[in-house]
């Protein structure tokens, strides 16, 4: 009798443990580099609210941890808004995120300045339901190599190609960069319809779950928007 009631007290702890959990993010260790001429070297986490409680909606944010060069300035962007001060150890914001279909996803952006400076920078950033206490923490990381000025007045050329176009399942992006950019595809109406990562120069993204027609590839890159036209079939 005593084992049983362990097993229960056991099962409704995990059940417990389980319905509390009302968040995931991806990645929870974000990476990204570039030269000391960039505006921002971005970091880019998706945040997703699972609870299946409507009323578990309100998420906080807090920065705990900050290692970066002097020079460098740093920037959090929750799926809302980025704000003023949100660099620093203690700032803490609310957001809200609705689990609804198509408002139940956002991007967390970590943006790592490096005015001219080369250097490594690190940020922590604690994330918790208001509402079931359950958190979790977002690591990112900044790698800035230096770029003399005689050096970025002959910039690498950079060539943004796909294949294939039409395509069905798949498609296979090549940037020219070492750098870590967020590519967003949307359709015919304008509105996005999925996002991901182009890192190290080549990814290849599943696009099955798009409906036939046609469709928009946009990203940045020093400030200059990149986009592109391909067809689904």
């Amino acid at each position: 009798m005593k084992k049983i009631s362990t097993i229960i007290i056991t099962l409704l702890v995990l059940t417990n443990f389980v319905a509390a959990q009302s968040f995931n993010v991806i990645p929870r260790s974000g990476k990204s580099q570039g030269s000391s001429v960039k505006n921002a070297i971005e970091v880019n986490v998706s945040f997703t609210n699972t609870s299946s409680d409507i009323a578990d909606s309100i998420f906080t944010y807090e920065v705990i941890d900050v290692n970066i060069p002097n020079a460098w300035d740093l920037q959090i962007c929750d799926p809302f808004a980025c704000l003023e001060g949100s660099g620093k150890v203690g700032f803490k914001h609310d957001f809200t995120m609705k689990n609804t279909f198509g408002e139940n996803s956002g991007i967390f952006k970590i943006d790592f300045s490096p005015n001219t400076t080369s250097g490594i920078g690190t940020a922590k950033i604690l994330v918790k339901s208001v509402k079931t206490g359950y958190s979790d923490t977002i690591s990112a990381e900044a790698k800035v190599w230096s770029v003399s000025v005689k050096e970025n007045a002959v910039k690498q050329n950079k060539e943004f190609s796909f294949y294939p176009n039409p395509a069905k399942d798949e498609l296979v992006l090549k940037y020219n960069s070492k750098e870590n950019f967020q590519v967003e595809i949307f359709n015919i109406l304008g509105s996005k319809v999925k996002t991901f990562s182009l890192y190290g120069g080549q990814t290849t993204v599943n696009i099955q779950d798009l409906e036939s027609g046609i469709y928009f590839l946009r990203f940045k890159d020093d400030g200059k928007t990149i986009s592109k036209t391909f067809t689904k079939n």
